[in-house]
């Protein structure tokens, strides 16, 4: 038994080491608040933040991302409070839920989130299979979370339910 979970782990560990210092592939799409994006960004001086979402299985688990990434990336400070994490991490941040009938469910997604949020969703233009064929997910059925350097690298990639460590893994990456 112990061999089995032993095989497993590395397999999985294998699957994800092979995705880091990738170049994250081409990916055009449309964010929930009408504009064009293509990644990765192209002259970027920021590091992006890619939250894909491969089937619908995996919306359970991307759903407990949605509020500390939203915190950590997108809220902007109020007040006077420059040591804010919402403005120490400058990156690029998106959300793209490739699930079937996500342009149907995009109006629902949009009235139950934050208007600023939209920006950071994309509705995905490039073949879902091409994806998943060059990012090879171990398991499509959770969400991956790929953090993407100023030239297009996958420095780190986290997968499956939000925990604190994993958001450290993507903050340290970004450090």
């Amino acid at each position: 038994m112990k061999t089995i979970i032993t095989s497993l782990f590395i397999v999985l560990s294998l699957g994800l080491v092979a995705q880091s210092k990738e170049n994250f592939p081409a990916l055009t799409g449309h964010s929930l608040d009408g504009n064009a994006v293509t990644l990765p960004i192209s002259e970027t001086k920021k590091y992006t933040v890619v939250g894909i979402c491969y089937k619908r299985s995996a919306e359970e688990d991307l759903k407990t991302w949605i509020q500390p990434m939203y915190d950590v990336f997108v809220a902007k400070a109020s007040g006077t409070d420059y040591f804010d994490v919402g403005n120490y991490y400058d990156v690029n941040y998106f959300f793209i839920p490739l699930i079937s009938g996500f342009k149907k469910a995009a109006a629902d997604f949009k009235a139950s989130t934050q208007p600023d949020l939209w920006k950071n969703v994309i509705d995905c233009d490039t073949d879902i299979t091409l994806l998943k064929s060059q990012l090879k997910p171990s398991n499509d059925g959770i969400p991956y979370f790929y953090v993407i350097d100023t030239n297009g690298k996958i420095v780190e990639v986290v997968s499956g339910k939000y925990t604190e460590n994993k958001m450290e893994k993507i903050q340290d990456a970004i450090e």
